[in-house]
Order: C-alpha cells, then structure tokens, then sequence
C-alpha cells in the first residue's frame, strides 16, 4: 500500500468514526430512554446502550448502507434491551419491572402527555398493563412520543417510516388504549 493510500484509508476510517459518534450523540438519549422504560433500572439502560453501541461499532459500514441507519440502530437497541430483561428474568425469576412507584411516576407521566386521565392509584397499574398490550409498533410511537417527548420527525427517522405513519399510528394506538382502559377491546389488535 503506498503512503497516499494509507492516509486516505486512515482519513477515511476517521470520517466513520466521526459519523458514528455523531449518530450515537443525535440519537443516545432516545436509546437510554427506551431503555429505561423498558428495564426501570438507570444502571441496566446504560448497560444495554453500551452493549447495544459496541455492536452497531461493529456493524457500522452495514447501517451506513441501510436507507434508514436509524431504523437499524433502533433494532439493535430493541434487541440489547430485550437481553438485558431477560437476564434479569433469569437471574431474579421475574421480569424487570422497578419499584411500583417508579413505575407509578413513569405511567403518570406518560398519562399526562398523552392527555389520558387517571383516577386512582390502580388506574395506573391498569394503564401500564394496556401498554403492554399494544402492537409493538404502536408501544414503540407512544413511548417516544409521549414519554421520551421525541417530535414525529425523529420518530419516523427511528423507525423507517413516515411523519404521516407515525401520526395515524399514534391516533390508532391511543383509540385502542382507551377500548382497553374501557374494556371495549375486543380486537387483539387494530
């Protein structure tokens, strides 16, 4: 290899890891808050994002050629997440799922951005648990709308999708949240 071949090699090597800290700074929060919601463990979060990073480090050049990297890097934080939890569930015996009331605070969080009313401490509970019930597509747009306060442009950048997606799949989510909360749900999903 000749010197101008090998300084365009580690010129170049540069601008990837310039883009992927770039990446990684734009879209870290979204990561950690994902995660976060999904673990209620600060520690764990930090965790699966580093864990969930060394491998889209690895994968780097194939997200880069991917149309969305961001929908790539998505599914790679989904999955990372996805391990944690179930590492917790093996070692404790139980999902991971934070004090009730850490999660009591996320959900009324959640309720209040979503404008969804809550009554009674169990409304709470119960909100949680239609959450849990909705298509993953559908929890994935709540969550980073309502809890994360991410705008529909960037949601659709993290998933592959459009701004006009992302809206009409929040509108169907909220609907089908709030059969559930009523108990007129009568489709597993819309």
């Amino acid at each position: 290899m000749t010197e101008h071949e090998t300084a365009a090699t580690a010129r170049s090597r540069a601008a990837l890891h310039l883009a992927f800290t770039a990446f990684c700074d734009t879209h870290g929060s979204a990561w950690f808050g994902l995660a976060r919601a999904r673990l209620h463990d600060d520690v764990l979060a930090l965790r699966a994002v580093q864990q969930m990073k060394d491998r889209l480090r690895q994968q780097w050049p194939v997200a880069l050629r991917e149309e969305h990297p961001a929908s790539y890097a998505w599914m790679l934080i989904k999955s990372a997440v996805a391990d944690a939890a179930a590492e917790v569930t093996v070692e404790t015996g139980r999902p991971p799922g934070g004090s009730p009331a850490d999660r009591a605070e996320v959900i009324r969080c959640f309720a209040d951005r979503a404008r969804i009313g809550l009554e009674t401490p169990g409304d709470h509970e119960h909100l949680h648990q239609a959450l849990l019930r909705l298509a993953e597509r559908q929890y994935d747009v709540l969550v980073l709308r309502y809890l994360l306060g991410l705008k529909d442009a960037l949601i659709a950048e993290h998933l592959g999708s459009s701004e006009t997606n992302v809206r009409t799949t929040a509108q169907q989510a909220l609907r089908r949240l709030n059969r559930l909360l009523a108990g007129t749900d009568r489709n597993n999903e819309e």
